[in-house]
């Protein structure tokens, strides 16, 4: 693989960032017919050569910037993006083709179709939680739909925003998809170009600047954002099976996952039944806590922090820690916390 610095936007200016931007329009603008059926699939199958052939890459990256065990990396990282090209490519013609609609009063003896269009150039802004799967997923829709795009992935994973840059580069021209690396700075000025669509995942905070800045060009805009996820088990559940699918859908990724199964409501008459299970399914997945091999990291210090603080306002508020030892350290203990008020910071972020 090429060396980073050969080609990566490694936090560009902003006039670097107006002339890739402008390339790209430029591009769209001299060829203007739409892209063919056979060119897009193409251009997916080619990503997909490339995401199996850098595959030990791409684990390496996450292990260095999360300490993601491998077949966590395989599960939830790599094989959606194949799956979702492969899906892509199987509905694709389907998708692009036109559809007959019915005149009304007003158009009588006239005839009318929907033509899906691409949109034009294209803004992804991927997160640091699922780095990969979160940058590539996105664009696989984009190119699907005959666009160009420009790729902003997390600062948080440097490893892994590196290795995209590597990969994109030795897959596409910079006409058609560019990574530009960098913090929030780029990213703040990447907003204020008229991009003609802006794909954002991330936090509601963040999300409402990303609509805004869109709103001054009028740039339709998709949000894919985080909150607060329940999990119900009532007294007729399947408590082992709960048990077993609440492990592996919290603690996956170290619980660093928009939709994880935030906080569980139970039944009063399965509670102590339930927790029992939870706990011994914990210890049996994770027997090193926090250290185990096929726990992950948090992301950084600062957030590690940032969750330890949650953890000891909640209990200094009366909330109890039922398994798990709280900590400040990268490698957390998967935490059991009854007790919850809604005036403790963790029953809100």
């Amino acid at each position: 693989m090429k060396p980073i610095e050969s080609f990566s936007h490694m936090n560009p200016t902003s006039s670097e960032i107006h002339r890739l931007f402008e390339l790209q329009r430029s591009h769209r603008v001299l060829h203007p017919v739409p892209i063919a059926l056979d060119q897009r699939l193409q251009t997916l199958q080619n990503l997909a050569t490339n995401i199996r052939r850098h595959q030990t890459d791409i684990v390496q990256a996450l292990a260095q910037d999360f300490g993601k065990p491998e077949p966590e990396v395989l599960l939830t990282e790599i094989l959606p993006v194949l799956q979702e090209i492969k899906h892509t490519s199987k509905h694709l013609k389907s998708w692009m083709k036109g559809t007959r609609v019915g005149d009304s009063l007003a158009t009588l003896g006239t005839k009318g179709r929907i033509v899906p269009q691409a949109r034009g150039v294209c803004l992804i802004i991927s997160p640091w939680n699922y780095p990969f799967n979160l940058a590539m997923g996105p664009l696989v829709s984009c190119l699907a739909a005959g666009n160009s795009a420009i790729l902003k992935p997390s600062e948080h994973t440097p490893a892994t925003s590196a290795l995209i840059a590597r990969l994109v580069a030795g897959t596409f021209p910079q006409e058609q998809v560019s990574v530009v690396q960098g913090d929030a700075t780029v990213s703040q000025q990447l907003l204020q170009l008229a991009f003609d669509h802006i794909f954002f995942t991330g936090s509601p905070a963040v999300g409402k600047l990303v609509m805004e800045a869109a709103s001054k060009h009028l740039t339709s805009v998709t949000l894919e954002l985080g909150g607060k996820s329940p999990t119900v088990v009532g007294p007729g559940a399947n408590l082992e099976q709960a048990a077993d699918w609440i492990t592996f859908g919290k603690f996956t990724n170290a619980g660093q996952t928009c939709i994880a199964p935030d906080y569980v409501m139970v039944h009063a008459s399965v509670k102590d039944r339930f927790v029992s299970l939870l706990r011994q399914r914990i210890q049996k997945a994770y027997p090193q806590a926090g250290h185990s091999p096929d726990m992950a990291q948090i992301v950084n210090t600062r957030h590690a922090q940032r969750l330890h603080h949650l953890v000891t306002n909640a209990v200094s508020l009366g909330a109890r820690v039922l398994f798990g030892t709280p900590s400040s350290d990268r490698h957390m203990d998967p935490l059991l916390i009854e007790a919850i008020t809604p005036e403790m910071a963790i029953d809100q972020e």
